[in-house]
């Protein structure tokens, strides 16, 4: 419990600090993120950032996911049937990386110069393009091609363009992962389908109220998850899946508080485990 609270501790240990050390952080933050763009030129920055992403994809399928061992192919899954594969993780981490992908790209590209509608249109395409490619990897291996694991990617895309296009439905709502690895997942060798370590959710920040912006109620977030455990092969947990409701305190906002852009942006995608309370709404 300790080692998990600790980054509350740094948080608002980074709220105290003297704002030219602020200014400093944001400053490096910046230049390594302008550094990593390559190039300012919107068109090859597009190019790059998507064989980038692509390469990266198919170099983790190659290692992980035994791409190209069958012919192409395709497979009907279940969505959050018990007898599913992951209980249905699956699809809820499609949702979420296609939405994770979609939003960074798009902000590399605002980065260079693309308007917030014409980024935040080029980055739920992208996303979409390199999640499809994904697919048809899985379809050279045992997994198959999967078309609901592609509308999950649909899902994602479709949101991260909205969210983003609307900045207050932003100021309103995340979407985040939450991950702890499990203690066997070692014996998979690849945790992005660690499931039974993770949790996808979306949050309702009360900081999005501008009236309530500097209040306390701003420190308020309601969350809605889902999560699966004890479907993957190297899993000891019991089986189950869980839809649930929880209250906590808003990251996101304290981030915003501190002023420091990098913890910003990790909050609004990550959230930390025990920083919130949760009731189950659905569960089996």
């Amino acid at each position: 419990m300790l080692s998990k609270s600790l980054f509350l501790i740094i948080l608002i240990a980074f709220q105290a600090l003297h704002a030219d050390l602020i200014l400093t952080t944001n400053k490096t933050t910046k230049t390594i993120n302008d550094y990593t763009l390559i190039t300012k030129k919107p068109v090859m920055g597009a190019v790059i950032d998507n064989l980038a992403t692509d390469a990266m994809i198919a170099a983790w399928g190659f290692t992980y996911w035994d791409w190209g061992n069958r012919s192409l192919h395709s497979k009907t899954e279940p969505w959050f049937e018990k007898d599913s594969q992951t209980g249905g993780s699956d699809k809820t981490g499609h949702f979420y990386m296609t939405y994770l992908l979609s939003r960074v790209l798009a902000s590399r590209m605002q980065d260079r110069g693309w308007t917030l509608e014409e980024s935040s249109l080029y980055g739920a395409l992208s996303g979409m393009l390199s999640m499809t490619l994904l697919e048809v990897g899985d379809g050279t291996s045992n997994y198959g091609f999967s078309k609901e694991d592609l509308a999950a990617d649909a899902i994602g895309a479709s949101l991260a363009y909205l969210i983003r296009v609307y900045p207050r439905v932003d100021d309103f709502v995340d979407v985040r992962l939450e991950y702890l690895p499990t203690s066997d997942y070692l014996k998979g060798g690849d945790n992005t389908t660690d499931y039974s370590g993770m949790k996808h959710l979306v949050a309702f920040k009360m900081a999005g109220f501008e009236s309530l912006e500097h209040s306390y109620w701003s420190l308020l977030e309601f969350q809605v998850g889902y999560y699966a455990r004890g479907y993957r092969s190297f899993d000891t947990q019991p089986r189950s899946q869980h839809l649930y409701a929880g209250v906590g305190i808003s990251l996101a906002n304290l981030a915003k508080r501190s002023q420091i852009n990098v913890l910003k942006n990790l909050f609004e995608f990550y959230q930390p485990g025990h920083t919130y309370i949760e009731k189950d709404l659905w569960n089996r």
